[in-house]
């Protein structure tokens, strides 16, 4: 047998300070051939994003496409009539990693920022644009609302504490903030 992806991934995320419950949310979808990673940034934060985050979060887990701009345009119409949301989409594949982002969820690879479409997906969001780019072993996919500063480097460690070090040191203390950081690295079976 040859040799199978290990994806180490995990996402932070705090609350506007005042709010029972943000509007920032992520997860990852492993999948047969790789993963999906999503970052979500609902409009505004308190229950109001965190009811949007969560129709996203759910429309995430039962998108039965794995395509960034596929699965923006079914967020794009599960959150119509909403007050909408910033969404980043990426689908990791073993070397290599595609990427498609509306909003001001922004996304780089070892640093090197991706391309992101302004618009609100849910309102008046524009054509994706995929984006494929070479992601070889170990290194880091970084997706991050506009609650954090634009990262300058990756916190040393393991993905959970790299992205609990990057909320706590770049988060706003005005806005929710929320990090995702995946990785992946070969393992023999």
């Amino acid at each position: 047998m040859g040799l199978i992806m290990n994806l180490e991934w995990k996402v932070h995320v705090r609350s506007f300070p005042t709010a029972p419950r943000g509007g920032d949310t992520g997860l990852v979808i492993p999948l047969e051939t790789g993963a999906v990673a999503a970052l979500v940034d609902a409009t505004g934060h308190g229950l109001a994003a965190y009811s949007v985050a969560q129709k996203a979060r759910k429309t995430l887990l039962q998108s039965s496409l794995r395509e960034p701009d596929i699965i923006l345009y079914e967020l794009h119409e599960a959150l119509t009539g909403t007050i909408g949301a910033a969404i980043s989409v990426a689908r990791i594949r073993e070397g290599s990693l595609e990427f498609s982002g509306v909003g001001n969820v922004n996304a780089s690879v070892n640093l090197h920022p991706m391309l992101v479409r302004t618009g609100i997906v849910g309102q008046r969001m524009r054509t994706p644009e995929v984006v494929t780019v070479p992601f070889p072993e170990n290194t880091w996919l970084v997706m991050y609302t506009d609650g954090i500063s634009t990262p300058r480097s990756i916190p040393p460690g393991s993905a959970e504490t790299a992205a609990r070090k990057m909320v706590e040191a770049q988060g706003s203390d005005h806005d929710d903030a929320g990090v995702l950081l995946a990785r992946w690295s070969k393992i023999s079976p």
